[in-house]
């Protein structure tokens, strides 16, 4: 029994130990999950997908019902002269039978015909088959939406990147706001005996009574400083939270800083060939290039023909019925070529070109913007672990002091004010100490999404 009671309170002890490392990654796929602004992102990729489903039916037949039905009323007569035609020649029939002694036999009174151009009642129905047979610019619009469909998706994956640096960032930031809270609560009680010993002195005659309101100042002066802290630790909680798209006041697992690396090794000559083979800037940009470059082909193709192919079969006539006496078919061919419309189809060409011009130009800024990003994070990176060392030894220099002063202020050795000093001086490189850790974890955050990862 005793040996499975220490089993469990062995687990109990280290459990917490082990997932610690995991903590942030799970944030970071809940995260991914769960932000607004990646859904948004997520929304506008799925639209180029459909957009470019859209460009590739444009090359499949189009089919549709087109039905119609009319009624019509006045408009121009046709006048069909069958009177004047006809009537002279059985006048002249009549009088060949005359004469040879036999009755006329054709009417001579014959009426011209007269009717309406629009019939009074008519009806059509028809399928008719569309089917694209040369139309260049069907191509060219294809290729332009599947790079566009290609820099969205790469524009999403970099939003990823910046949306998890700014999470890590974030939750470090609010790391950074827990510790100093906690060492503002230490100091509190610290000051708090320190009020104690003072009023004791006073209360002998050992001192007098201003080391109490020095004592009083001090607490009351930190205690604003706790104020504001603790200010700064809702803030960035709320901002992390924030990017979770979940409730500001959700608890934050907090990370034991023994998990975390402070001794990572950069070489910077390394890490700019990364970055400037991993940036995802640079295929986003190539595939621009490639829609501009298609953009300028679909310009040319404004000076080619076009050829399409239409296919009927339908019902027409003056009663709405569908028999076999009022069907038809009809197959054509179209043909569609713009001679001249202004001089448009050329300024939409010389458009395209300077575009192309202009991401060419771009590419070569790009390069030179992320050797420039790169330097200013490995540089930054630098300071900030210079800045864990100094602090450290500063907070070792000043802890030293403090003990040495603290012993001789309880020995009635040193004045009130010196070990309040010490205090003091402690208590900003304890701080300085915590600030140093977690910017050293953002910096290296920032110097890793600079060679794009």
């Amino acid at each position: 029994m005793i040996k499975y009671l220490f089993l469990i309170l062995m687990f109990v002890i280290f459990t917490p130990l082990f997932p610690q490392p995991l903590i942030l990654e799970t944030y970071v796929e809940d995260c991914l999950k769960h932000n607004l602004a990646f859904k948004q992102k997520q929304f506008s990729l799925e639209q180029s997908l459909q957009a470019l489903k859209q460009a590739r039916g444009m090359f499949l037949p189009a089919i549709g019902i087109e039905a119609r039905y009319s009624r019509a009323g006045g408009g121009r007569l046709i006048e069909l002269p069958i009177g004047d035609l006809m009537n002279p020649v059985y006048a002249t029939l009549n009088q060949i039978l005359t004469t040879v002694g036999q009755p006329p036999r054709f009417p001579t009174n014959i009426p011209n015909e007269v009717f309406p151009f629009l019939r009074e009642e008519e009806h059509e129905t028809k399928i008719r088959l569309i089917q694209p047979i040369f139309q260049p610019a069907l191509l060219f619009n294809y290729k332009i939406k599947t790079h566009l469909k290609q820099a969205k998706t790469i524009e999403l994956e970099i939003f990823k990147k910046q949306l998890i640096r700014d999470l890590k960032t974030a939750y470090f930031n609010y790391l950074k706001t827990v510790h100093v809270v906690r060492l503002f609560e230490k100091t509190h009680l610290l000051l708090q005996e320190n009020l104690r010993v003072s009023e004791k002195l006073f209360q002998y005659q050992k001192a007098t009574e201003e080391v109490v309101f020095q004592a009083r100042t001090e607490i009351t002066t930190l205690e604003q400083q706790q104020t504001e802290a603790e200010k700064n630790m809702k803030l960035a909680a709320a901002y992390f939270n924030f990017l979770m798209n979940r409730p500001f006041e959700t608890p934050i697992e907090i990370i034991d800083e023994t998990a975390l690396n402070f001794n990572h090794e950069i070489d910077f000559e390394q890490i700019l060939d990364t970055a400037l083979q991993n940036r995802l800037e640079f295929p986003q940009l190539h595939s621009a290039l490639a829609a501009v470059n298609n953009q300028a082909r679909l310009a040319r193709t404004s000076f080619l023909p076009g050829i399409t192919g239409v296919l009927d079969y339908g019902f027409q006539g003056e009663k709405y019925r569908f028999t076999e006496e009022d069907d038809y078919w009809m197959a054509s061919a179209v043909l569609n070529w713009n001679l001249f419309n202004g001089f448009q189809d050329q300024a939409r060409l010389q458009q395209a070109r300077l575009e192309q011009q202009k991401l060419e130009t771009q590419f070569i800024e790009l390069q030179q913007q992320i050797k420039l990003q790169v330097q200013e994070a490995f540089d930054n990176f630098r300071v900030a672990r210079k800045a864990i060392q100094s602090a450290s030894e500063k907070v070792a220099s000043t802890r030293n002091t403090f003990k040495i002063i603290h012993k001789k202020y309880e020995q009635g050795m040193a004045p009130q004010i010196e070990f309040l000093n010490a205090r003091t001086n402690l208590t900003n490189a304890e701080v300085s100490q915590i600030i140093a850790k977690y910017d050293y974890q953002i910096k290296y955050i920032e110097l890793q999404r600079s060679i794009g990862r």
